[in-house]
């Protein structure tokens, strides 16, 4: 027989007469157990240990690059201003004549008898001529090639030759072969191909037989580069073109410390030096003659003497 009761539908609400009648509150399900894992604390303790683990790999890793290979040697750090290193510029002239400049030279004969590094010892310049041995590497993952270096006089131009006193020391025996060669007091100095006994040597980086210099990552490459002066006092310093991954750059090639490259020609009078400095070989014995031992004359007495020529004697004193 059909109800005229309404159909009540029966959830899991909590009513004021299920309370009265002591119907309990549903019991929560239980979380994931990967949500437990998560929030566990021993799980949170493993995940510092291990976040504090991997950066301290990271600076241990970053400690051995930098001892291996510095960071700003790294290729991609590496502009095109820096793709080459200066590894070494060194002075590598052991014979010929030298100024001392101003009166530094006055008792410099007693420094030549001693022994000592003489050219450690007063302010010298190179005269005639200067020999410089330079190095070069590559710092970039991409191979440079050098395609000219150019000398920049200071103030454009030489100066005449000082005075002060000369120091000479010819070499006793035959020194070798130039790679590189330039006049530097000529109207445009640039590098030339430098043959021994050749009048003129042929131009390196230009004309028709032109070459270049290539340096591969962490190649060096070691060229000596013979100056020549013969009228005035000049100071200077290279200018290094070079290309690198299709475009071009260039750095500037100093002597250590800075300081620019410096070589005098030598007076037209020798009298007008104050002192001369020679060694005994290059004067015709007498009975004071002794190997090894230094003269000093003035600059009138060492003119008079005439040693360009003959060798004269022996001061006796």
């Amino acid at each position: 027989m059909p109800s005229n009761r309404p159909v009540v539908r029966r959830t899991g609400a909590l009513t004021r007469r299920s309370v009265r009648k002591g119907r309990s509150r549903p019991t929560p399900e239980e979380a994931p157990a990967r949500l437990r894992l998560l929030r566990s604390p021993a799980t949170w303790l493993a995940g510092i240990l291990l976040t504090v683990a991997t950066m301290t790999f990271q600076d241990v890793l970053t400690g051995a690059v930098k001892a291996i290979l510095p960071l700003d040697r790294l290729p991609d750090q590496i502009s095109p201003q820096n793709a080459i290193e200066v590894v070494e510029v060194k002075d590598v002239k052991d014979t010929g004549t030298y100024l001392i400049r101003g009166g530094a030279g006055r008792h410099f004969g007693t420094v030549l008898n001693s022994g000592a590094e003489w050219r450690h010892k007063a302010d010298i310049i190179d005269v005639d001529d200067a020999e410089w041995m330079i190095t070069l590497q590559g710092r970039a993952a991409q191979q440079v090639r050098i395609t000219d270096i150019v000398p920049e006089l200071e103030g454009g131009k030489c100066a005449p030759p000082p005075g002060g006193s000369l120091v000479v020391a010819p070499g006793q025996g035959v020194t070798d072969v130039i790679p590189l060669e330039v006049a530097i007091d000529s109207p445009q100095p640039k590098m030339t191909s430098y043959s021994k006994g050749a009048k003129a040597g042929t131009p390196y980086f230009t004309g028709p037989k032109a070459k270049q210099i290539t340096l591969n990552q962490n190649e060096s490459e070691a060229f000596l580069v013979h100056a020549t002066s013969a009228r005035g006092h000049c100071r200077w310093r290279y200018r290094v073109h070079y290309q690198i991954g299709g475009g071009t750059a260039e750095m500037t090639l100093s002597r250590p410390g800075g300081k620019p490259f410096e070589l005098t020609g030598e007076l037209p009078d020798t009298s007008r030096y104050g002192s001369v400095h020679f060694p005994s070989f290059t004067c015709a014995r007498t009975d004071t003659y002794v190997p090894g031992k230094w003269f000093t004359q003035s600059g009138a007495e060492y003119a008079r003497a005439d040693h360009g020529k003959n060798p004269a004697p022996c001061p006796k004193s």
